[in-house]
Order: C-alpha cells, then structure tokens, then sequence
C-alpha cells in the first residue's frame, strides 16, 4: 500500500495533468482525471488520519488548491462562453452585464 507522500505525488501529477487539458478544452480528459483524483483523495485523507502530515507534504497539497482553482476559474468561463453562445442561438443576442449595471444604477437614481 502507498504510504501518504506517494499518495500526494500522484495526485500533484494528476493535478498537473489537468490543468493543461482544462487549458486546451479537453474536458474529457479534466472529467477521467477528476475521478483518478478523487480515489486519491479519499485515500489521502484515510491515510492522514494514522499518519502526520509533513509540512513538505502540505505545502504540495496548497499547491494541488490552487491548481484547482484555476482548472475550476476556466470551466467556469467555458460554460459562461457556451452560456452566452446558447442565448445568441436563441436570438437573445449577447448578455451584456456591464450594461445591466449600468442600468441598475441610473434607474435607481431616478428614485
């Protein structure tokens, strides 16, 4: 069985795997990798309840977060992109949010 560091370099490498196919919108491959890692996720985490977590080892993990923040920074902006291409189908035309502020502050002026 891994013992706790081989279990974080294998999800470092995972990790580091998604982030340039979320990049190249390869969502397939962010989707097989998110279940690769949660497997290593759930054995991390039984892992670290017998063992000490090193300081090394929890910088790693730091490290993993914010990879995944910015994997999840671009799916988020690649539905927002499908969002607005779906409303452009529609005949919706494009959401303008700048706009809709815009708005919201001069109607609630005229108050």
């Amino acid at each position: 069985m891994a013992n706790l560091t081989d279990l974080i370099s294998d999800l470092v490498a995972a990790t580091d795997q998604m982030k340039p196919a979320a990049q190249g919108d390869d969502w397939d491959m962010v989707e097989r990798l998110q279940k690769r890692r949660r497997v290593l996720i759930e054995s991390i985490v039984e892992r670290a309840e017998h063992e000490p977590i090193s300081e090394e080892d929890t910088e790693r993990l730091r490290a993993v977060r914010r990879q995944e923040a910015t994997v999840a920074a671009l799916a988020g902006a690649q539905r927002q992109a499908l969002s607005e291409a779906i409303a452009e189908l529609q005949g919706e035309g494009r959401i303008d949010r700048l706009s809709r502020m815009q708005r919201a502050y001069r109607d609630s002026g005229r108050s």
